[in-house]
């Protein structure tokens, strides 16, 4: 849900439960920074349902919330002078539970009753006022007409009624009671039914007021524009009749004069000369289309923004006659997308097999192919992969076909489509000097494909575990990690003269005892291995021996990390969970101020790549028809780690009463006693306290305040200690 103040700098946004955002989008007065949220609501409704809608004022004073649980305790509004700071709500108040949910709320456009709103509901339409003198919200529900499904209700500009419409093609219209209208009350107007209209059979979805005309969405992609009596002027369709969700007149000002056209520079006689103050203007209503009414009068009404049901957006003027698209998307979910090794260019690839390369200095589009993906045959591609020159491109589908594709042409590349199995093809990795491409189906099968004569053929086979993620560590050598908890390192011969085989299996290394691993990562200088698990934890293994050298907690808020991702040149990494992306500070000790996140989706992300030509991120989750791009700024991550601590500062504020709470006191005793404990003395010989202890006697030591370790998690303790000494 999205609103704004009539000057649009402020901005309200939330989510379905969790938050609400207010984002300034002019800060110190400069319209081309980025918005800045610049005050967040947590829970407003205390984990009771929904949000519904929310809405801002048209002066930016007010916020108003509607949600809750409908079917149990009714709605419920809430209204924060959210300027002010103020945690709690200043008023808030609850809907009949006949009325059902929120669908939309709006406010008074008009100067003196910008403290007026109404609410539309599943089965009735709510008014209401906020009194700032006596700080009361109230409310009145105008009587019931037998009319069900409302969809929105705005008030009419200047006026005193209301109009709302309707999933059967009604529009109810609303007027102050002439019983209350000489009230001494006026912070609610009380409104009664005044009549409806049946305009179409379609369900009307969306209603607006705007230029002293009313306009409505509907189902059938029909935008229509009636008077404020209801009497139609005007209506178009657009070209592909998707249902009409939102209409959108905030921001656009009303224009009234043209500016005429240059003439053309193929005429034969020149144009006269004329002074450059003089312009030759156009009245708008010479070129703005008629009505229907026998006067057939202009049609003048402000450039809008309408979205339709499938997401897309237009920019359009009726004056002008101009639909324009916006936000240009895939008319299918994106399924892979990858980053271009050295150039600011981004490929995605969408369920209908359609490439397309976009430039992301301009985010543009540059480039696009649509490849036969035969559907029925489960012919959609799952993975892309960019070779590291850049000059190769490779897509794996369902069906086991793998398609080349050179991006600079975007042409397919020799005899492509390849298909070397009937499965599923999970993964493509190109090798780090770009000869050979390394592909993973369903049956658990990499096939090791490589550049033969200006095409690609398989050169070798193997079976190896159910394989969750892989990684090169040279031109040569890769790993892989399995849902069998092994790590398995490959190698590749590439001498003819040896009698070998082109993919071969090198070591093979049980590296978790109950946890699964999510992901790998090879850290900078290739001589260590990241590995993440579904347990919550990071653990470092030497690439050479795959031997454990450190295991460490990982962020335990939203699941496991997945899709590890270095940042070039630094000292960062990130990675994804299930909705989060974050940012992880190297070195890796298990400081939990050395990373942060942000919401990156509201179901479930799949998706991880980043381009550091632009210094970004680009992620794609459940349903997606587009892919986000993230601005990546290190120094917010940087501030929390300095003014975490050092040492075990850091470490020590996540118990209760921190460094001198009784947890850590209790630790350090315990520390202590066992090193003083009887089965360490020697009779009467002298002992000596030490900050350290022997790495045998770390596991007493745990158990000792409640954390019993297996026989398993010792041995790799033991085995952490040796590694660690031969690598000093």
């Amino acid at each position: 849900m999205i609103g704004c103040d009539e000057t649009g700098r402020f901005v309200v946004s939330s989510d379905c439960a969790y938050c609400i955002n207010v984002w300034d989008r002019q800060v110190a007065g400069d319209s081309n920074h980025p918005p800045i949220a610049i005050r967040t609501i947590f829970e407003p409704f205390k984990g009771k349902g929904e949000i519904g809608a929310v809405a801002l004022s048209r002066d930016g004073k007010y916020l108003l919330a509607g949600g809750g649980i409908p079917s149990e305790q009714g709605s419920e509004l809430k209204l924060w002078s959210w300027t002010v700071g103020n945690d709690f709500p200043d008023g808030s108040i609850t809907l009949p539970t006949r009325l059902g949910r929120i669908k939309t709320i709006h406010f008074c456009p008009d100067r003196d009753r910008r403290n007026q709103f109404v609410v539309t509901l599943e089965s009735g339409v709510v008014f209401g006022a906020w009194d700032c003198k006596e700080q009361k919200l109230s409310i009145q529900v105008p009587k019931r007409h037998g009319f069900q499904d409302y969809n929105d209700t705005v008030f009419v500009e200047n006026t005193d009624r209301a109009v709302s419409v309707t999933g059967a093609g009604m529009a109810v219209l609303w007027s102050n009671d002439r019983k209350f209208s000489d009230g001494v009350n006026r912070s609610v107007q009380r409104k009664e039914f005044l009549k409806y209209l049946h305009l179409k059979y379609a369900s009307i979805n969306v209603v607006r007021s705007c230029d002293e005309k009313i306009v409505t969405g509907d189902d059938d992609g029909e935008i229509r524009f009636y008077d404020n009596s209801m009497k139609i002027l005007y209506w178009f369709k657009q070209e592909d009749l998707e249902p009409i969700r939102t209409l959108s007149f905030e921001l656009v000002e009303s224009r009234r004069w043209k500016t005429a056209a240059a003439p053309n520079e193929e005429d034969d006689q020149p144009p006269k000369e004329e002074p450059t103050e003089k312009k030759v203007e156009l009245n708008i209503e010479d070129i703005a289309p008629k009505d229907v009414s026998f006067e057939a009068r202009p049609v003048i009404v402000r450039g809008f923004v309408s979205a339709t049901k499938s997401g897309k957006i237009y920019d359009i003027d009726i004056v002008y006659n101009k639909i324009q698209e916006l936000f240009l998307q895939s008319p299918s979910i994106i399924t892979a997308f990858d980053v271009h090794a050295s150039r600011s260019e981004l490929c995605t690839c969408d369920g209908n097999g359609r490439f397309v390369v976009y430039d992301l200095q301009t985010k543009s589009m540059r480039l696009a192919l649509d490849v036969p993906i035969q559907r029925t045959r489960r012919g959609r591609i799952t993975t892309l992969s960019y070779s590291p020159c850049g000059t190769f491109l490779a897509g794996g589908a369902e069906n086991g076909f793998l398609w080349m594709v050179e991006p600079n042409l975007m042409i397919l590349a020799g005899s492509s489509p390849l298909q070397f199995t009937g499965e599923k093809i999970r993964l493509v990795l190109f090798s780090e000097d770009s000869k050979h491409l390394v592909c993973v189906d369903e049956s658990n099968t990499i096939t090791l494909v490589g550049r033969v004569k200006d095409d690609w053929q398989s050169v070798g086979r193997c079976v190896s575990h159910r394989l969750v993620d892989l990684a090169f560590l040279g031109a040569t050598d890769f790993v892989s990690i399995g849902e069998d908890r092994h790590m398995v390192q490959y190698t590749i011969n590439s001498d003819e003269t040896v009698q070998l085989d082109a993919l071969s299996i090198v070591k093979r290394k049980r590296i978790e005892q109950s946890a699964f691993p999510t992901a790998l990562l090879v850290l900078p200088g290739g001589s260590q291995i990241l590995v993440a698990n579904d347990q919550l934890k990071f653990k470092l293994f030497h690439a050479r021996t795959l031997e454990i050298l450190h295991t460490f907690l990982a962020p335990f808020h939203d699941g496991p990390a997945r899709h590890l991702r270095q940042l070039p040149g630094e000292d960062y990494f990130l990675f994804i969970t299930n909705s989060n992306i974050y940012l992880h500070h190297l070195p890796i000790d298990g400081n939990p101020f050395k990373y942060l996140a942000v919401r990156g989706h509201p179901k479930r992300l799949k998706g991880l790549q980043v381009c550091w030509t632009v210094r970004s991120a680009f992620s794609f989750g459940e349903g997606d028809h587009a892919v986000s791009m993230w601005k990546i700024n290190t120094s917010p991550l940087l501030d929390n780690i300095r003014h975490a601590g050092t040492g075990l500062d850091p470490f020590c504020t996540l118990l209760p009463g921190g460094k001198r709470g009784c947890y850590v006191r209790e630790i350090l005793s315990l520390f202590f006693y066992n090193q003083i404990s009887p089965k360490n003395n020697d009779g009467d010989a002298e002992l000596t306290l030490r900050d350290a202890m022997n790495v045998q006697d770390v596991p007493n030591y745990m158990r000792s305040i409640g954390f019993h370790t297996t026989e398993y998690e010792v041995r790799i303790v033991a085995l952490s200690s040796i590694c660690n000494k031969s690598n000093d």
